[in-house]
């Protein structure tokens, strides 16, 4: 008994990669077995159709299949957003969709592969939320005027991941423009007879 892959990716023979096989021989009752396959909910690329393989010297093999959707986060985040030079930004990142009581993980990062922004908290605040009435975790990610400050360039990309027991990990981004601070104009109006000279204040 083997288990295939989709997209022919592989045979699953053993507990590997973080599946976890049981060929059923010890379930053997003279008359039937069952073999099972658990699925870690880690693997991205867990969706699919997966085909149980049976055979031995007295029966033809046998391909029996089955399909595979992984359930995953409702993730959204603040839009991209320009803040001024010296200020403070707050970003949020909200999972939906969830049950009561659901254990989520989101980690605030600069980039892909970036450290997490919560140990940083010199220049960062972050608040994990709780799962709401509707099903919603907010998370808040807070940079602070520090961090604000000592950003250099167009645009930065700040990425939230979530992660459970139950579901893959998913990101959401969001980007920041950092503009320099800006003067404030106020022209000064005033009245002049033709013919006169006039002074305007800016």
């Amino acid at each position: 008994v083997s288990w295939e892959k989709p997209n022919n990716a592989g045979t699953i023979n053993s507990n590997a990669d973080g599946f976890i096989f049981n060929d059923g021989s010890g379930d053997f009752d003279g008359s039937s077995q069952t073999t099972t396959l658990t699925i870690p909910t880690t693997e991205n690329n867990a969706d699919g159709t997966y085909k149980c393989v049976v055979s031995s010297s007295e029966h033809t093999k046998v391909n029996e299949e089955t399909d595979v959707e992984s359930k995953v986060f409702t993730m959204t985040s603040t839009p991209k957003s320009v803040v001024l030079d010296g200020t403070e930004q707050t970003l949020t990142c909200t999972i939906g969709d969830l049950d009561a009581g659901q254990e989520v993980v989101v980690t605030w990062r600069e980039t892909t592969g970036g450290t997490d922004l919560s140990t940083d908290t010199t220049n960062y605040g972050v608040v994990q939320g709780t799962v709401d009435a509707n099903g919603d975790q907010n998370s808040i990610l807070t940079i602070k005027q520090n961090k604000i400050s000592s950003l250099s360039g167009p645009s930065f990309t700040y990425k939230c991941s979530a992660r459970s027991s139950q579901y893959p990990e998913s990101d959401e981004s969001t980007q920041l423009d950092v503009v320099g601070n800006v003067f404030g104009v106020e022209p000064k109006g005033s009245e002049v007879l033709s013919g006169t000279l006039a002074t305007i204040s800016c």
